[in-house]
């Protein structure tokens, strides 16, 4: 934890000199679990870094203010790092956090973790909310909660990774049960009325549930992951079977099919570019691309990142 933090303190001591006064359509990126890279909206790098943390899992921006969380499972908590401050805030104990979810609206936090979930203030300091699924942390499977907000009204779409998954409100009281999944591990895409996609990458499965928990849609797509949807229309973005990027309509129809990668593992759109961020764990060179692609089809640039496991950028509409 010591290194961690010496790690730390360098890199805000060069992000300072650098730091912006609002989020400019950067990405942030987990890198090979020890490392959170930027990357600017054209691709350019930025000394932007912070390393040597043991197994980072997540990192996501929120686009009203350009403030970056870090979940790092080895410290048992997650981090807020305020480029434009430069300050790095740890949060309260966290049990193994593995997801996070920004609520662009108020700045607070979703942090899916071992036993649960947990609702975290703006400023890190406090835990403002708790999701603990009546069984108990005994019985559940460690890191395989995955959490998504909708901004406009703070209610938060959970899934346990072994089937059951509800919609809470933004004090945690369930709003609506959703038809379970085998196993809704491959990520959660909110649109602004509280339609989510959920994918079951094992069982090849890609849903949308209504606000009210009712399915709307059922497609079987090969290895579906990481949807990311289009909160203006409901459409979404997916990863499929390693190598595709799809965009798929609110009714379920495939508009676009691209083969763009090797190995997929996290998308994000951009609403405000009508462009898709990709992490490859292999990409060109077999040792890690993140990439961005518009929605033709048509690559801007590939930056060569050693194994890449989470792309983050923002989007946020406040009317």
């Amino acid at each position: 934890m010591k290194k961690l933090l010496y790690c730390i303190v360098l890199s805000l001591i060069m992000c300072v000199a650098i730091a912006h006064a609002e989020y400019n359509g950067e990405c942030w990126i987990v890198s090979n679990g020890d490392t959170v890279y930027k990357l600017h909206a054209n691709g350019a790098g930025d000394p932007s870094a912070i390393q040597d943390l043991t197994s980072a899992s997540d990192v996501q921006v929120n686009p009203a203010n350009g403030v970056v969380w870090i979940a790092v499972l080895a410290a048992n908590a997650v981090f807020r790092y305020d480029p434009v401050a430069g300050t790095f805030t740890q949060s309260p104990a966290i049990k193994s956090p593995t997801g996070i979810s920004v609520n662009a609206a108020d700045g607070t936090v979703w942090v899916g973790c071992m036993d649960g979930v947990r609702k975290i203030s703006a400023d890190a300091k406090s835990i403002l909310a708790e999701v603990i699924p009546p069984d108990g942390p005994a019985n559940l499977e460690a890191g395989r909660f995955s959490v998504v907000v909708n901004s406009k009204d703070g209610s938060c779409w959970i899934a346990d990774g072994q089937g059951p998954i509800a919609r809470y409100d933004a004090n945690a009281n369930k709003l609506a049960d959703a038809p379970p999944m085998n196993e809704p591990k491959g990520g959660m895409s909110v649109d602004y009325q509280s339609n989510v996609w959920v994918a079951d990458t094992q069982n090849h499965t890609l849903v949308r549930l209504s606000p009210d928990g009712k399915q709307l849609v059922k497609l079987d797509i090969k290895g579906p992951v990481s949807p990311s949807v289009n909160p203006k229309d409901g459409s979404v973005w997916v990863a499929s079977n390693n190598n595709l990027l799809m965009k798929i309509s609110a009714t379920g129809e495939t508009e676009k099919s691209y083969e763009v990668g090797m190995a997929i593992v996290a998308v994000s759109y951009s609403p405000a570019e009508e462009e898709i961020w990709i992490a490859d764990m292999l990409g060109a060179t077999f040792t890690g691309e993140v990439s961005k692609w518009t929605a033709n089809g048509q690559q801007r640039f590939a930056i060569p990142v050693p194994a890449p496991t989470k792309v983050s950028i923002g989007f946020w509409e406040e009317n």
